[in-house]
Formats: structure tokens, C-alpha cells, sequence
């Protein structure tokens, strides 16, 4: 009898404890109550024939409306109508295998670089069609959309066409330096970069501020690399692009170009890549040495010329775009297609470094077997 008394007052207890919970349920509209799962209908519908309740009875003790258990009763009886009860997949639902290869890109990539832009391109440079809505839903779909303010629009200098939007590689480049902090020294950063392909053509480190013919030089050296100098050479207004700069760029063949004053968008291209390299440098545990930040900054140059995508250029890479290689053929899969893939992804590194990563994806397609 102490038993019987102890088993009643639990049962008293759990039932007053799931009354809250369905009462919270009843007040949320109905299409707003929480999904249940096939395991959890199949669940209901052994809870239901064990106590004996009729489809009534059991939609309001699970907050469900009775049409919907008589369905799953239904579906239980027409074996051909099995996906009313287990909630078969819709026939355009991305594939489960490509749903995996996203978020195991992101667990092992979580810069916040390496974005949703990044990853769809590196998923169709492996035959995969995804588009980055689809990627930012898989990784986000009940994570809050905050809208961000739109900003006030700039003033805007127009540069000629062929300068701002060339249309063959090593035709338009566009130079500058910046500062990077390493522990407690300073370095200064040089950077030339490619217009039309996104390429950096050089990236050099100087333990002071480089001078005009320091800069100079570093531009000579990526000409001689490419056996041409560029038409046009843009920089900003710093003290090491005037006249003796000037001079001397005009002598080697090409015509030098400085952005007018309060328009960064003109060279934005480089401080574009300027921020990807702080980006890097501060997850990266640089030695304050040039030769040593030199050696780490050949590697991302590297990396960043043969195995980033460009948006610009789609899924092609900074060097595939000035070979004119042609874009990948991508196909869709589905969750209810005829073909099943088999997807293996591994990670390489650009000279060891842990932080220039980029995934290897080999996609295999296989019919699938009828059940």
C-alpha cells in the first residue's frame, strides 16, 4: 500500500508538471507549436493503443488536431502512404550528403573569412551545385537575420573604364603598403595586385618605411617575372609614388596613376587583400623577423593566387583566371534523385602552414538501388 500511495503521488505529480507544458503549447498558434518527428509519431500512436484513446483524446493531450492522428493512422494501413507518417523528404530537399559537406567545411574553417561566398565556391570548383542562400540556410536556419544599417553613400570619383574595369590580365595594377604589428615591432607590407584576375602579383615585407626606390624595385621585380610591365600602374598619394617614382615607372613602359584624394574605392583591390593578410597574421604566430614573416608571406601569396575562388571570377582561382581556364560544369543533387554521391573531402595545407587551409572535395556518382 506505500507503494501504491508513492506511485500515485508521482503520477499526481507528472501529470500537473505536464499540464504546464501543454498549456504553454495550446497559447503558441498552430503553426508555430514544435515539429514532431516520425520517431516521436510513432511513439504517439503506441502511447495512443496502449491507453485506449480515441484520435480526439489524443490530440488533446498532445496538442495535435485529430485529423492529423487519423492520417497517421492511415498511413500506418497503405503501406503507400508511409511518408505521411514518416515525413518523407520533399522531392527538391538537398541532398543529406552535401548537407554534411557544408557544415563539415564550416567546423573545420571557422574563420570568419572563409564565409558562405567562400564555400559555395569551393563545393562547384567539385562539380557540386549549391548557391550561398542554400549554404547560409543549412548553417543558419533558426539563427536571428539582424538587418544592418545602410550606410551613407560616399562620394564617388569616376575613373576611366579601362582603368577601373580592365578586360585582359597584367593590364591594370594597383600598388600600396600598409603596417603590420608583429608582438612589439612594426613591419611594413607591399603589395601589388592584379586588376582583372585578383592575382597578387608581388607581397613584400620591409623592416622600415620602404622609400621610392625601394618601391620601384619591388615593381621591376614582378615585371621581370612576367616578361611585361603593365599599362597602368595606380597608386595613392603617399610620399613614395611622386616625381622620382613617377619617373621611373613611366621609363620602364607603363603609365603611373595616382588616385585622387579621399577615393580609397579606386584602389580598394589591395587593401582588400590587406586585410585578409592582418586577418591571417593575427591568428598566425608570426616571428618578428623579416626573413621569417617573408617565408610566411610567400606561402599565403601562394595560397591565395592557387587555391582562393574570387568572386569576381566565380569559382576560378586567382591564377586559373589569367590562364582563361574554363569554368566547371556543376550538377544538383537531391535527396529524391536518381543518383547517389559519394563525397570525400580532405584538407590540404600551403606549406604546412595550419592556417591556409583548403579543402580537396572528389565527388563519385553512383544510380541509386530501388528500395
Amino acid at each position: 500500500m506505500g507503494e501504491r500511495d508513492a506511485l500515485h503521488k508521482e503520477g499526481c505529480v507528472l501529470e500537473r508538471e505536464l499540464a504546464v507544458f501543454r498549456s504553454q503549447r495550446f497559447r503558441k498558434p498552430a503553426k508555430q507549436r514544435p515539429y514532431y518527428a516520425p520517431e516521436e509519431r510513432a511513439e504517439i500512436l503506441q502511447v495512443m493503443r496502449l491507453r485506449g484513446w480515441s484520435a480526439k483524446e489524443a490530440g488533446e493531450r498532445f496538442v495535435v488536431h485529430p485529423n492529423t492522428i487519423r492520417n497517421w493512422q492511415k498511413a500506418i494501413n497503405d503501406k503507400l502512404k508511409s511518408d505521411q507518417l514518416i515525413g518523407g523528404p520533399p522531392w527538391n530537399g538537398l541532398h543529406d550528403g552535401v548537407r554534411w559537406l557544408i557544415q563539415e567545411i564550416r567546423q573545420v574553417f571557422p574563420e570568419p573569412e572563409f564565409g558562405t561566398r567562400t564555400i559555395a565556391r569551393h563545393i562547384l570548383r567539385a562539380g557540386i551545385q549549391v548557391s550561398r542562400t542554400t549554404i547560409r540556410r543549412v548553417l543558419q536556419e533558426n539563427a536571428p537575420n539582424p538587418r544592418k544599417r545602410d550606410a551613407e553613400p560616399a562620394h564617388v570619383t569616376e575613373a576611366s573604364p579601362h582603368v577601373q574595369h580592365p578586360r585582359s590580365p597584367n593590364q591594370v595594377w594597383h600598388l600600396d603598403i600598409t603596417t603590420l604589428r608583429v608582438l612589439w615591432k612594426k613591419f611594413e607590407i607591399a603589395a601589388i595586385v592584379d586588376v582583372f584576375t585578383r592575382k597578387i602579383v608581388a607581397l613584400r615585407v620591409f623592416g622600415k618605411r620602404p622609400g621610392t626606390s625601394d618601391l620601384a624595385r619591388v615593381v621591376e621585380q614582378a615585371v621581370g617575372e612576367i616578361d611585361a610591365p603593365p599599362r597602368f600602374l595606380v597608386s595613392d598619394h603617399g610620399s613614395q609614388f611622386r616625381r622620382r617614382f613617377h619617373r621611373r615607372i613611366e621609363s620602364g613602359g607603363s603609365t603611373h596613376i595616382r588616385c585622387q584624394v579621399q577615393t580609397w574605392h579606386l584602389n580598394a583591390k589591395v587593401e582588400r587583400v590587406f586585410r585578409d593578410v592582418k586577418d591571417w597574421a593575427k591568428r598566425s604566430s608570426l616571428l618578428p623577423r623579416e626573413e621569417s614573416i617573408q617565408q610566411r608571406l610567400d606561402a599565403f601569396r601562394d595560397w591565395h593566387n592557387d587555391f582562393k575562388p574570387h568572386a569576381v571570377h566565380g569559382t576560378l582561382t586567382p591564377s586559373e583566371a589569367e590562364r582563361r581556364a574554363p569554368p566547371r560544369d556543376t550538377m544538383r543533387y537531391f535527396q529524391k534523385g536518381g543518383v547517389e554521391p559519394r563525397i570525400r573531402v580532405h584538407w590540404r595545407s600551403v606549406r604546412g602552414d595550419p592556417r591556409l587551409c583548403y579543402p580537396v572535395i572528389r565527388v563519385a556518382e553512383h544510380p541509386k538501388q530501388a528500395a
